[in-house]
């Protein structure tokens, strides 16, 4: 989110202002989308930690045996399908994430948490840590071949984040609906509500009937 000038932090304080933008109930469904996220994420790497095991021992010695013995001959592939039920792909990425230094992990999710308190939406997924991971590692390679000056860190990797591009309020409620309508769209295209289809419809049914009697 981009910060705020002294006047623009004083309007969005404007009781009107707040009430006609809806604001409270729009910062109660981004903090709710946000604890999903840091929730999902836990479970997630939660799960490539076992995954990780697992495949470890699926490449032993042990495993190869029992295998052998029992007459099934398993690709990598075969193996992702059958015991994860997703592919190859999916399970590697799931594999690296265990293995990143607990410290690295630590300091995505702090990053995700800075750029969330600022209002941004953050990538809080395996594939944004492990992205991250890459291109923290790739510059802080860059920074200690450099020609002797700065601190030899390099530069930090910064989250991916994606802005809100667009925001809908609808006070359902006070037209005898029975709930009230809040959604917003990112520069990705992502949408987050927590309303219905029908409930959306019935919003954008009441703004194109407007439109259609100014314009």
């Amino acid at each position: 989110m981009t910060q705020l000038l002294d006047i623009e932090r004083a309007l969005l304080s404007n009781e009107a202002v707040a009430q006609g933008l809806n604001l409270t109930e729009l910062k109660k469904l981004l903090k709710a989308e946000q604890n999903a996220q840091k929730s999902k994420f836990a479970k997630s790497l939660a799960l490539s930690k076992g995954i990780a095991q697992a495949h470890a021992w699926f490449k032993s010695p042990e495993a190869k045996a029992l295998f052998n013995e029992a007459g099934v001959t398993w690709t990598m592939e075969d193996f992702a399908q059958k015991v994860f039920g997703f592919g190859k792909s999916w399970m590697m990425k799931m594999v690296k994430a265990a293995g990143l230094e607990e410290t690295k992990i630590e300091r995505f999710v702090e990053l995700c948490n800075e750029a969330e308190a600022q209002g941004h939406s953050t990538e809080r997924t395996i594939a944004g840590l492990l992205s991250w991971a890459k291109a923290d590692g790739q510059q802080a390679q860059s920074g200690g071949d450099g020609d002797g000056e700065g601190d030899g860190d390099g530069a930090e990797a910064s989250v991916a984040v994606t802005k809100t591009i667009l925001t809908l309020s609808f006070k359902g409620r006070e037209m005898g609906l029975e709930a009230n309508v809040a959604l917003r769209i990112d520069s990705e295209g992502k949408l987050t509500t927590t309303a219905t289809k029908e409930q959306i419809e019935l919003a954008l049914a009441l703004i194109q009937s407007s439109l259609a009697e100014c314009l």
